[in-house]
């Protein structure tokens, strides 16, 4: 159920309680996802853009609105919408970008590096310009955010090449 168990457990009520203006968007609708073997190294590629580029446009147009928008639920390779977003948000308005990427991966596989050839262990790869251009060129610049502006906390598993990878990008 995702965003919509929440909306059933009253977020809605609680961040009001707290003071918090809502704006409830709906959801971001998408293809579904099919359960497939990577091509050329990617699991649903082109499923996963489309999300990407719908929640990069819901994001762009929330902040344009002075919003701070919110994602909930989804896959963690939709950070690749939404950072995509926040970077062309903060150059427009001439802001500093600091990522701080929360997970116990680093999320900076390549297709030649994945175990899996799912996305959502490719993120921040592809938000540095490693990877597709459906990917790579969701923002208005390639790469949407240099590797310098990820502060990266909680890290505990890193696959060996990627996480020299993770080295060579800093």
């Amino acid at each position: 159920m995702g965003p919509e168990a929440l909306r059933v457990a009253g977020i809605e009520v609680v961040l009001r309680k707290l003071g918090r203006e809502v704006v409830d968007r709906g959801n971001v609708a998408g293809p579904v996802n099919p359960w497939g073997k990577p091509v050329a190294g990617y699991r649903h590629l082109e499923e996963t853009a489309y999300w990407c580029r719908a929640v990069r446009d819901a994001y762009f147009q929330a902040l344009e609105a002075d919003e701070l928008p919110v994602l909930l639920g989804g896959d963690h390779a939709l950070a690749i919408g939404s950072i995509s977003a926040v970077a062309r948000y903060c150059r427009e308005q001439g802001r500093p970008l600091t990522v701080l990427w929360l997970d116990a991966h680093a999320d900076f596989n390549t297709p030649q590096t994945t175990p899996s050839g799912n996305i959502h262990g490719m993120p921040v790869a592809v938000l540095t310009g490693l990877g597709p251009e459906q990917l790579t060129g969701l923002s208005d610049e390639n790469p949407a955010v240099p590797s310098s502006a990820f502060v990266q906390l909680g890290i505990r598993s890193v696959d060996p090449v990627e996480k020299s990878m993770v080295l060579a990008s800093e």
